[in-house]
C-alpha cells in the first residue's frame, strides 16, 4: 500500500460525534428551508389570486385589454412561482428525511465502535498506527 498522502493526513477529520451532530444540524436546516419555501409558496398563491381578482375588477371597469392581459399574465406567473416554491419545499423535505436516515444509519453502523473506543481501558493509538504498509 502506498504511503499516506501528506496533504490528506494533515487535514482535520470529523470525529463520529461531530459527524452525527453535523448531519442532525443539516437535517434541521434543510427542514427549516422547506418550511420557508412552503410559506413563500402560500404567500405567492394568495398573491396570484389577488392579482387575478384585480384583473377581473379592472376588466369590469373597461380598462384597456392590454393592461388586463398583462395583469392576468402576472397572476399566471405568480401561480407558476408558487408551484415552483412548493416543488422546492417537497425536495427539501425529501433531503431532510435522507439526512435523518443517514444519521440513523451512522448510529447503527458506528455507535458500537464509538462505545468500544469510549470504554476501552487503554487510550487508542494515533490513527496512523493502524494503517497497513
Amino acid at each position: 500500500m502506498p504511503a499516506p498522502n501528506k496533504k490528506n493526513s494533515d487535514k482535520t477529520t470529523l470525529a463520529y460525534r461531530e459527524l452525527k451532530r453535523e448531519v442532525a444540524n443539516l437535517a434541521k436546516e434543510v427542514l427549516r428551508g422547506a418550511e420557508h419555501h412552503k410559506s413563500l409558496a402560500s404567500r405567492l398563491a394568495e398573491g396570484a389570486k389577488n392579482v387575478g381578482r384585480t384583473a377581473d375588477n379592472i376588466a369590469s371597469l373597461n380598462v384597456d385589454t392590454a393592461t388586463v392581459a398583462e395583469t392576468r399574465e402576472l397572476s399566471k406567473t405568480m401561480q407558476g412561482l408558487s408551484q415552483s416554491a412548493n416543488g422546492y419545499a417537497t425536495s427539501a423535505n425529501d433531503a431532510s428525511q435522507v439526512a435523518r436516515y443517514t444519521e440513523r444509519a451512522a448510529i447503527r453502523s458506528h455507535e458500537g465502535i464509538q462505545q468500544a473506543v469510549d470504554n476501552a481501558p487503554v487510550p487508542m493509538a494515533n490513527r496512523t498506527w493502524y494503517t497497513q504498509e
